[in-house]
């Protein structure tokens, strides 16, 4: 059974797109230092350039709006009405402390996803959006706030096995752009990692992508979660994928209609591993934004 979900992403998969222009694009190294540099000096009186709002901003500006929040992360995504670069400063108090930045591989752009990591569970935290324009206008958000998820004592139907941050490792991928390592920008562990904004990318393997996923322990799992990359010239974009447990059970095909989306699909099995498959996509370097499994300890049952 297929059912759609939270139309969460807001175009998010265009954050996960691999430019074939990025030499041409290295001018906007310098927009990001700019951004940093401002970031340090958001909220001081003592900055040596006034900054404009996001009001300020031509065509407009929209957001931000709070995606989702886990007990150590929460995720934002704004619209700008011109191609802007962006970060976030971020903390417990106005002070902020730390930075959150979008990967810029594909330069500025109108729209952004972009996800504070490293947060403490139950807490508010305050943060700041900065972005840049092509002409080096530097525009400064007032604070806004989140608050984090509570943290549940052992498990519960929230729990995605194939996190992270629940013990899930990539044991077998058949390859990562750009031959990347598993953790690095557009690696496998990026499908693993509960951002929107990063994606595992093959590197061109199309029909043939596949990825292996070691889980922490054996669940019985009654719900799958998977969101597929795209790209705008029509490739990228998985349509469908199976589903093999280290027992060899295969289940599926499930369909993804489209990128911007998550898709919900009930199952029912128990595995301490996964393979995912690509069925069918229209090519090139096809990939996964996330995938996530939801269920019970196997032993808790």
């Amino acid at each position: 059974m297929q059912i759609l979900i939270r139309n969460k992403s807001l175009r998010a998969a265009k954050q996960n797109r691999i430019s074939s222009a990025i030499p041409g694009r290295m001018i906007y190294l310098g927009l990001i230092l700019i951004l940093i540099l401002s970031a340090c000096n958001a909220g001081s009186a003592n900055g040596s350039k006034a900054l404009l709002t996001l009001e300020d901003i031509p065509d407009g500006f929209s957001g931000p709006t709070i995606i989702s929040t886990t007990t150590t992360s929460a995720t934002i995504s704004f619209d700008s009405g011109v191609p802007t670069v962006c970060n976030a400063p971020y903390g417990l108090t106005i002070a902020y402390g730390q930075i959150a930045t979008i990967p810029m591989l594909s330069g500025a752009t109108l729209d952004h996803v972009l996800t504070f990591d490293d947060l403490e569970p139950g807490m508010t935290y305050h943060y700041q959006v900065l972005v840049t324009d092509e002409l080096g206008n530097v525009y400064q958000s007032n604070d806004f706030t989140f608050v984090t998820e509570e943290e549940a004592e052992g498990f519960d139907d929230k729990t995605n096995w194939l996190s992270l941050d629940s013990g899930a490792t990539v044991v077998e991928v058949s390859s990562n752009f750009g031959a990347a390592e598993n953790d690095q920008n557009w690696g496998a562990n990026m499908a693993l990692d509960t951002k929107v904004s990063t994606a595992w990318s093959s590197d061109g393997d199309g029909d043939d992508a596949f990825i292996t996923i070691q889980l922490g322990e054996p669940v019985a799992i009654t719900t799958l979660a998977v969101q597929t990359r795209f790209m705008t010239n029509d490739t990228a974009q998985i349509f469908s994928f199976t589903v093999t447990t280290d027992t060899g059970e295969e289940v599926g095909p499930f369909d993804l209609p489209d990128g911007d989306q998550v898709y919900e699909f009930e199952v029912s099995f128990t595995a301490s591993s996964l393979r995912f498959d690509v069925g069918s996509s229209n090519g090139g370097n096809t990939g996964f934004v996330s995938l996530a499994a939801y269920g019970t300890p196997a032993g808790a049952n």
